[in-house]
Parts: structure tokens; C-alpha cells; sequence
């Protein structure tokens, strides 16, 4: 079997160097958004032949879906996996691949496979621009919402980017999140994810904000660097009795982010009402995703 381990902090550095970087946008390539994540989902990596692979499990020796490999010998790491799937007695999955990896796997395999795009894992990618300006009329009611919101607030509110003397109120809107939904966040694991995102803030070069009402934090987010084009928003949350918080603390928040050209603001899970979110700020690139399964 392939020796499968989980990230380790030290090696994310390590790990970038099996990818291409320059242009790179989608958050498979956040190496610390999978390190984060990296028990809740089981991800867990493993290099053949200057090859890294990724896979996500189902428990300690069940994979439920490997991801194309990448680096020098990809062809010879795909032919592992199947491998490595005999040995655990299970058929090769490979999952969350943009349209390019889907046509390398072709490439390699020609009619080896069969493909389904998976919509609910698609990456939602805007300008950097479009967020913080939010000009134009396809814009307008995002303009409306958040005009609303400062005549509603006014004085009472303050915005900061994030730093080690204000992450415990970061935590603190994250618990009111929960409360606010009826979650207890003991048992919440997005909460564990984003304790240790703050924990580990500056090693990570996370970068986040918060916006405040009459002192009181009530919205947060976070995120850091795909690569220099692109910023990853892995966190994001507000509390919804203030009407329109949401407009204001994205806006906001893009309005620190121009140095890249790109924000990627991740998948709508699936979720109908997230997904009409994401679409009213009016994507520049929807990355698709798609899994491949072997033809019998």
C-alpha cells in the first residue's frame, strides 16, 4: 500500500513544490485549508516517485476518493493507486479534479474512465475588483444593502483586519453563529477548524477581518494565498439580525485584498440558498469539478 500520512505544518512549503503555482486558483491547491481541515475530511498525502498524492478517507484504511496526482511521474502514481485500491479492496475514485486534471487523466488512460461534473464542489472565483468596487449595475442591490446597513449602524460601526489582539472575538462571532443557529459549537467541527486557524494565525499567514456594532463583534472572516493571483476565503461568518452584514463585511474584506487579481470564495456544498449567494455576486470563473471512475 501507499504510505499515506496526514499534512504536517512543516512540510506545506514541501508540498506546493509538486504544483504549479503561478496561476493557481482553485483552494485544492490551499495546502494550510487542507491542513486545517485535515481530520474533519481525513486527508492524507503521499509521494511515489516524486509524485504527490492526495486522499481523502473514510476511516484508517478505507479511501473514499484519491485526487489526480502531480509531479514528475503521474502515469506511474495513477497506476499505484489502483494498486493501492486492490490492496485495501476497493475500486479506484478519483475526486474533486478541475477540467484540466479530468483531461490529463484522458490523456494518460484514454478510454479508461467515465466522468461526472459535480456541481456542488464547483469553486466560485471573482475579481478582486468587482468585490470591492461593486460597480455597475448588476451591482446595485449589494450597493442598497450595504448603504442600509451604515445609515441603520452608522457611527456604531468599526471594521479591523485581524491581528493576534482580536482573535478571540473572532471566536467570540463564531460561538454567537452557533448560538444564533441553534449549534452547540463544543460539537461543531467547523469550530475546532477555525480555533486552530486562529492559533496558528501568523504561522499560517492567514489574513482575516472583523467588523464590530457598538463594540461588539459581529461578523468575521478569514482566509490566505493560493498563490499570488488568487486568496482563499475559508471562513466567513455574521450574525443575521443585522440586515445586510454579510454585503458589508465581503465588501469590506475585498477591499484589503487587491493585491490579487482573484477571490476564490469556494463551493455552495450542494446548498440551493448558498448557491444563489454565491451566484448574485456574479462569479468571473465557476471552476468545475469532477470525479472519474473506472469503465468495467
Amino acid at each position: 500500500m501507499l504510505d499515506f500520512q496526514p499534512l504536517q505544518k512543516e512540510k506545506l512549503e514541501e508540498y506546493k513544490t509538486y504544483y504549479d503555482y503561478t496561476d493557481a486558483l482553485g483552494c485544492e491547491r490551499n495546502f494550510v485549508n487542507g491542513y486545517l481541515w485535515n481530520e474533519e475530511y481525513l486527508l492524507r498525502v503521499a509521494v511515489f516517485d516524486g509524485t504527490l498524492i492526495k486522499a481523502y478517507f473514510r476511516d484508517e484504511e478505507r479511501v473514499w476518493g484519491y485526487c489526480l496526482p502531480s509531479g514528475r511521474n503521474v502515469a506511474g502514481a495513477i497506476e499505484a493507486v489502483f494498486a493501492d485500491a486492490k490492496e485495501r479492496g476497493q475500486s479506484v475514485y478519483f475526486a474533486y479534479m478541475t477540467r484540466q486534471e479530468r483531461d490529463k487523466l484522458e490523456e494518460l488512460f484514454p478510454n479508461r474512465f467515465s466522468y461526472r461534473r459535480e456541481p456542488g464542489n464547483q469553486d466560485y472565483i471573482y475579481t478582486s475588483r468587482d468585490l470591492a468596487t461593486l460597480a455597475g449595475k448588476k451591482y446595485h442591490a449589494k450597493r442598497n444593502h450595504i448603504s442600509k446597513f451604515y445609515r441603520t449602524y452608522a457611527d456604531l460601526t468599526c471594521f479591523q483586519t485581524m491581528d493576534r489582539q482580536n482573535l478571540a472575538d473572532a471566536l467570540e462571532v463564531m460561538k454567537l453563529w452557533c448560538a444564533e443557529n441553534d449549534i452547540d459549537y463544543r460539537q461543531y467541527g467547523e469550530y475546532a477548524v477555525f480555533k486552530k486557524a486562529c492559533e496558528e494565525f501568523e504561522e499560517l499567514h492567514m489574513h482575516g477581518a472583523l467588523l464590530y456594532v457598538d463594540r461588539k463583534p459581529v461578523a468575521m472572516t478569514m482566509g490566505n494565498e493560493i498563490s499570488p493571483k488568487c486568496f482563499d476565503v475559508i471562513f466567513e461568518k455574521a450574525l443575521r439580525e443585522y440586515d445586510g452584514i454579510y454585503a458589508v463585511i465581503n465588501n469590506e474584506f475585498a477591499k484589503t485584498l487587491t493585491r490579487y487579481e482573484y477571490i476564490n470564495r469556494e463551493e455552495d456544498m450542494d446548498m440551493e440558498g448558498l448557491r444563489k449567494a454565491k451566484l448574485s455576486y456574479h462569479p468571473a470563473i465557476i471552476l468545475d469539478r469532477f470525479n472519474a471512475t473506472p469503465i468495467s
